[in-house]
């Protein structure tokens, strides 16, 4: 498991992004080897790419991801798009897992939780020694009754528990 664990949380358009994007720089000016897995599906004003405020390089690794509780006008077509994110999202975990540096930082991380398998998620966790994310916390994104919010805020709640928690 990782060593020490930062969750920022929070509802859209806080700022997680960007205190994630801060928290990745000073770590990468520090000499520190950083993977960032950007997760943010950057649709309808939602989820910024963490890109946007880096200034430092770290190793960056994401995919096109979507808004299933935006785009979607079903719940089948909403697990549809989340089933996609989770596929793409599990390509870039075991790329990291592959090759782990010291520090993981994930954009977005809900996105993963929608469908994706948790136990992936912990072992990702595990090889690295310091894990840093942002990840939805809030009420003004409702899934259309395919259950992806009730089982978003039960794993989240779960990384809660191992980690420091900034709620903004």
């Amino acid at each position: 498991m990782a060593k020490y664990s930062v969750l920022i949380v929070g509802e859209v358009g806080r700022g997680k992004s960007r205190l994630l994007a801060a928290l990745v720089d000073a770590m990468v000016s520090l000499g520190v080897g950083v993977t960032v897995v950007d997760l943010a599906p950057e649709r309808m004003g939602v989820g910024a790419k963490l890109r946007r405020y880096l200034r430092e390089r770290p190793r960056y690794l994401t995919d096109e991801f979507r808004a299933p509780r935006l785009e979607a006008r079903s719940p089948d077509e909403e697990l549809k798009l989340a089933d996609e994110n989770a596929e793409k999202a599990a390509a870039l975990f075991k790329r990291y897992m592959a090759d782990p540096t010291p520090v993981l930082a994930v954009n977005d991380l809900t996105i993963y939780f929608h469908r994706g398998d948790p136990s992936l998620f912990w072992e990702a966790f595990s090889a690295a020694q310091v894990f840093l994310a942002s990840a939805y916390e809030g009420t003004s994104l409702r899934d259309r009754g395919s259950g992806i919010s009730e089982r978003e805020r039960r794993l989240l709640e779960e990384v809660k528990a191992a980690s420091y928690v900034v709620a903004l």
